[in-house]
């Protein structure tokens, strides 16, 4: 059965809420890695929780798939039911990765169902593993 599960992130902790995640861009690369940057709003970052917006740069890497909607239609799609998830998730034992039909020089078992929630958005991805930086003070951004 699925289980959708909040990522605590190192420095930011649980994001949570609508107004959290923003995006200003959105880039592929020729390695399959898929890079978001943007803003976070630091009063719905659990660790932070002052009003501070925080640029960062989220990159999703060796992503075989992505699918994305806007937030109201992925609502109304029904596809987990009623959203009461964090915005950065993973998604454990995805029925669409066990369906997914990956390349067979390819090992399944290394891949991740990340559900991404934005202000307007809801980014569903597959990928091998992804990496935040934040420009928080002494992180080097």
């Amino acid at each position: 059965m699925e289980k959708v599960v909040g990522i605590a992130l190192p420095e930011l902790g649980i994001l949570n809420g609508r107004d959290c995640i923003y995006i200003d861009t959105v880039t592929q690369d020729d390695l399959d890695n898929l890079a978001f940057k943007g803003s976070i709003n630091g009063l719905l970052a659990e660790k932070i929780r002052d009003e501070r917006w925080i640029p960062y740069m989220l990159t999703f890497h060796r992503v075989i798939a992505c699918f994305f909607s806007e937030l109201d239609t992925y609502e109304n799609m029904d596809t987990y039911g009623h959203l009461d998830f964090t915005d950065f998730n993973i998604v454990e034992n995805s029925q669409w990765l066990a369906n997914l039909p990956i390349r067979e020089d390819f090992d399944k078992s290394l891949f991740k169902h990340y559900q991404l929630f934005t202000y307007d958005m809801v980014y569903n991805i597959i990928a091998v593993s992804f990496d935040l930086h934040a420009d928080l003070p002494g992180t080097g951004f």
